[in-house]
């Protein structure tokens, strides 16, 4: 620490030369309708020193003597340089292109320092470009086929994640990453991911909801920044710049549907190789429209106000495969099914699931304006409101599973068994405010950002069983209450650049923060056991409603401050630092540092680094997230469903097992890394780093009441009708390793236009492991491991989901090619192996990727571990401009109609119906997509 201030003093206080200056000014305009730019950069070549333009385009800047050239630049535009003489204005016009070294808001609070210039590596996705020519549409999976560190797979037969998708970065949590709007920071949802995806435990932010044609560009920082941004920001951070344009109405309309054929039938055929069925199925499904308008207007000459309205509609999916357990009850003591089934002129295929995407309708709205105050000073406010209303289905209910008390009712309204559904109705708001301008030569800016998500809940086509018991009138359709999550941040930012040497900046500021969380309680019959001696399992099936005894509302407040200076002591070596401070009102406080350094090597070369620490703060949903649900376990070799109960951290039942009070997740980073520009128009960056994680949060496995000893605790289940309990916990440390890789290329020749860009990633994230060298080390109370309980606390699959069930490579390359109105985008996005590992058995690190085994047809099990080898998907797009402004384009992703690999032993724990692992996933198994596109841009 002592270290740390010296070299803050150092910074502050190192004597320097002051040049002498001169001042001039100009305006920078569109090169074909001479409109000002308003944002535009002007940087000193060579420099930090540098200004942005007003409403007018114009700039004023104070430059050192001996300055010869200007840089101009910004997104969507070429840059250009402008010779600087003995006057006193300069003028430039730019023109629309590509351009590789843009200006980015975050990893330096230095507002004039380019991607390239930054001591970490910073991605900038240019989405108002992008959007034209891909076929997805949300923002999830465009980051997923552009940016290789960034990950994100629809999840099925998952609950509400189901409708929101998970995303990581560097194969890390979905929390352990931030997520900033025009760098401020961004609500999370509400939901926790409780169920079996490869995010299980998390809580994400969900980038779906704010429309993609509202978004200028992305910058991914790919680094620890909780020093500089708070919590979360453990991966890195994700900035959503919102666009700001004029005058220019822009919009989409895009329609597409999946066209593919699976292998429905494999698990049968293996099953019953007398009754053969055709292997493959053909399906069409999928089926998306969307549509998006932008426009922007201006507020007199001092502001602007840009709009956007989106509405998507993405129908669902279904890759089930069929069925080969027992459907109807015993007869005479024997499965007679197959007779049943024949006799009522049936097929095996009135009994399917619905495993795919769910089906999503909804719609939103953002505004983004800025207006200028008297005196230098600006106000600007953005915001919006989202809505989506999804479906999706659970686990099928066979009549075979109906409980034998309750089939005479039920069977009079399912007399086939039934198919339950999960709806869900998201809202999410956001609003931000703020002043920004100088005093004396300080710049400060004064900012509060509201957001909120709620995540309601209903089931439809489904029964309480224990309602229907003695009542043939049940009730058939639930309301089961939802999630609330909130949040208000308050930030007060001062910085100032200071002529010390080449330039030092200085920054600092305090943020408060009030983090609120609620559950409501569903409609009774959605929760409640009406006949607790039946056991019978309680609650709507597929999704049991909110019970009111955990509803309610828990508040959090955080007050926060920060330092952060970055010192260019020579043009070419550039040095900073960062430390942070906050204190939590539940848990206490947390302190995190950084320090980066950049030297220049040559004009086309340089090195930078990083190295600081971070923290993660439990989120308010896993603190207290409580309900008893139906999950399915896999018992031998059949899947049985089991009434499971999540409870608070602090809870009795937590106390009784010895899980202590959740604490902040702790983090240590570095990073290494070269940038280089050696040809014009040619950019390659390549960047390792560890990032190491103590105290990681997890959900546990469940604890089975008949397995533990405590008579207390037993009655704390007896309590929520459960027959098991799982907690949010600190219970291991990681390790993650990784290297990035990007080259990008742009060239035009004459008419000819080429951009190409080469990505990679190769990433190792692992849980740190005990004595033997094998064993995870886990933190686990010597209560639970007195009752045996080692093995629910944390399991193989847990290991898994950290270590292999995400790909542990991604490759790109994609080519767009231009010529005058005709493009080509070509693309080629290679998605590593990932492996799931068979729960039952312990932990052993050396079987991270097992020789693959599934359940033969003499039903002769072995273990469910599963390698899934790495695959490649192509996406091709053809566009062409009709008239100015209005461009056509139609493509496909997945052209190939290329699946990973199948389900092996789904033959046994699935009994067929799962073709692909739901567990694990590298790009979803949908098949092939086509669509068509209209894009306008109209002046």
């Amino acid at each position: 620490m002592k270290q740390l201030l010296l070299f803050f003093g150092i910074m502050f206080f190192a004597s320097a030369s002051v040049f002498s200056q001169s001042v001039i000014s100009g305006i920078i305009t569109t090169a074909t309708k001479k409109e000002p730019i308003i944002g535009a950069t002007v940087v000193v070549k060579g420099t930090s020193t540098g200004t942005i333009t007003d409403f007018e385009g114009k700039y004023s800047l104070k430059i050192p003597a001996g300055t010869t050239k200007l840089v101009v630049s910004y997104i969507g535009f070429s840059s250009k340089e402008i010779e600087v003489g003995s006057g006193s204005s300069y003028n430039a016009e730019l023109s629309e292109g590509l351009e590789l070294e843009n200006i980015v808001v975050i990893g330096s609070r230095n507002s004039t320092r380019t991607k390239l210039e930054s001591a970490v590596p910073v991605d900038v996705i240019p989405v108002s470009q992008v959007i034209n020519e891909v076929g997805q549409v949300d923002i999830n999976q465009i980051l997923t086929y552009i940016a290789p560190s960034f990950q994100s797979s629809r999840q099925t037969i998952s609950d509400g994640t189901d409708h929101v998708d998970p995303a990581q970065l560097r194969g890390l949590g979905p929390d352990q990453v931030l997520v900033l709007v025009n760098g401020k920071r961004r609500h999370q949802s509400a939901l926790v991911n409780v169920n079996g995806t490869v995010n299980r435990g998390t809580v994400g932010t969900d980038m779906n909801a704010i429309p993609a044609t509202a978004v200028e560009r992305i910058e991914i920082l790919r680094d620890g920044a909780a020093a500089q941004y708070g919590s979360d920001a453990i991966a890195g951070v994700i900035n959503i710049v919102l666009k700001q344009k004029t005058g220019v109405l822009t919009g989409n309309v895009s329609y597409g549907q999946h066209q593919t054929s699976y292998d429905k039938n494999y698990a049968w055929n293996i099953l019953n190789p007398s009754k053969q069925l055709p292997t493959s199925v053909s399906a069409s499904d999928g089926r998306t429209i969307q549509a998006g308008l932008n426009y922007g207007f201006k507020l007199g000459s001092k502001g602007f106000l840009n709009l956007t309205g989106e509405y998507v509609q993405r129908g669902a999916t279904n890759r089930t495969g069929l069925y080969t357990g027992q459907v109807y009850p015993n007869v005479n003591g024997a499965d007679r099914s197959d007779s049943i089934i024949a006799a009522k002129g049936q097929t095996r295929d009135l009994f399917d699931m619905r495993i795919g995407n769910s089906e999503v309708k909804g719609g939103g709205i953002v505004f983004n304006g800025n207006y200028a105050l008297d005196g230098g000073w600006e106000l600007y406010a953005f915001g919006g409101y989202n809505n989506k209303k999804g479906n999706a289905a659970g686990f099928y209910r066979y009549p075979n599973g109906v409980p034998a008390a309750a089939r005479a009712n039920v069977f009079t309204k399912y007399a086939n068994g039934f198919l339950p559904n999960i709806n869900s109705n998201v809202t999410d708001i956001s609003a931000a405010v703020g002043v920004r301008g100088k005093l004396q030569d300080w710049n400060v800016e004064l900012s509060n950002i509201f957001g909120q998500n709620n995540f309601d809940f209903s089931v439809t086509n489904s029964v309480n069983y224990t309602q229907a018991l003695s009542n043939a009138n049940f009730q058939q359709d639930f309301n089961c209450g939802g999630l609330k999550f909130s949040q208000n941040t308050t930030n007060l930012d001062i910085s100032r650049k200071f002529d010390v040497l080449n330039g030092l900046n200085v920054a600092f500021g305090a943020e408060s923060r009030f983090d609120n969380f609620g559950i409501t309680a569903g409609e009774e019959s959605s929760y409640k056991n009406y006949d607790v001696p039946s056991g019978a399992a309680a609650g709507a099936q597929v999704f049991a409603g909110f019970d009111p005894k955990y509803a309610g509302n828990h508040d959090r407040y955080v007050l926060a401050g920060y330092a952060d200076l970055e010192q260019d002591i020579t043009k070419d070596l550039m040095l900073g630092a960062a430390v942070r401070f906050e204190n939590y009102s539940d848990f206490g406080a947390a302190f995190g540092y950084k320090a980066v350094g950049r030297y220049k090597i040559a004009d086309m070369f340089s090195l930078r680094g990083s190295v600081g620490t971070g923290f993660r703060a439990p989120s308010m949903q896993q603190q207290f997230y409580a309900k008893t649900s139906t999950k399915f376990i896999t018992v031998g070799t059949e899947l049985q469903p089991i009434e499971s109960g999540t409870l608070p951290n602090p809870s009795a039942a937590a106390t009784l097992l010895g899980i202590p009070a959740l604490r902040a997740e702790k983090s240590q980073n570095i990073g290494l890394g070269i940038t280089a520009r050696p040809l014009e128009g040619l950019e390659v960056t390549l960047d390792v780093y560890q990032i190491n994680i103590n105290d990681r949060i997890v959900l546990t496995n469940e604890f089975p009441k008949d397995k533990l000893t405590d008579a207390t605790l037993k009655a704390e289940l007896e309590k929520i009708n459960a027959n098991s309990v799982n907690f949010f916990t600190n219970a291991i440390d990681t390790r993650a390793r990784g290297l990035e890789a990007v080259i990008a290329y742009g060239k035009t020749f004459g008419d000819h236009d080429v951009k190409l860009i080469l990505a990679g990633t190769f990433i190792k994230n692992e849980v740190i492991k005990g004595a033997d060298g094998k064993t995870p080390d886990i933190k686990a109370s010597q209560i639970l491991i007195n009752n045996g309980q080692l093995g629910n606390y944390f399991n193989r699959e847990d290991q898994s989901r950290i270590e292999v069930a995400a790909p542990t490579n991604k490759l790109s390359a994609t080519l767009n090619y231009k010529y005058k109105k005709l493009g080509v985008m070509v693309r080629a996005v290679n998605f590593g192996q990932v492996a799931y590992l068979d729960p039952t058995i312990n932990p052993d690190s050396t079987a991270k990727f097992p020789i693959n085994t599934f359940l033969t047809p003499s039903g002769t099990r072995a273990t469910l571990d599963q390698t899934f080898s790495a695959k490649t998907v192509f996406d091709a797009t053809i566009s062409y401009q009709v008239t100015k402004g209005i461009t056509i384009a139609v493509g496909g992703n997945n052209i190939f109609d290329i699946y990973q690999d199948k389900h092996l032993h789904s033959t046994n724990a699935g009994s067929g119906r799962f073709v692909y692992s739901r567990r694990v996933q590298q790009f979803g198994f949908n098949g092939a997509y086509y669509f068509a596109r209209l894009n306008f841009n109209l002046k």
